[in-house]
């Protein structure tokens, strides 16, 4: 009997540690699950940061266009009202 209230006593002690035990081994793997979603999202925003220096260099130089778009029409119009006031020969 005594031997049996022994093994049970053991058996009683081990299903707490091996719960212990398979916790910290799955919560090790979450954890480094949780570090590799982390370095993934931090790859991400830095993509997402130079998407958005790029965008804003490409408003930029379309502006650049669209003025320089706008005085060649500016110089167009003064040189075809001079052409106009050029009398014909």
């Amino acid at each position: 009997m005594s031997t049996q209230i022994t093994l049970i006593a053991a058996l009683l002690l081990a299903v707490p540690i091996l719960v212990k035990y398979l916790l910290a081994f799955q919560l090790r793997q979450l954890l480094d699950q949780l570090k590799a979603k982390d370095r993934e999202v931090r790859a991400l925003l830095a993509q997402l940061q130079a998407l958005r220096q790029e965008q804003l260099a490409v408003r930029k130089a379309k502006m650049r266009v669209e003025q320089q778009h706008q005085r060649a029409q500016v110089r167009r119009s003064l040189i075809e009202e001079r052409l106009g006031q050029v009398p014909a020969r």
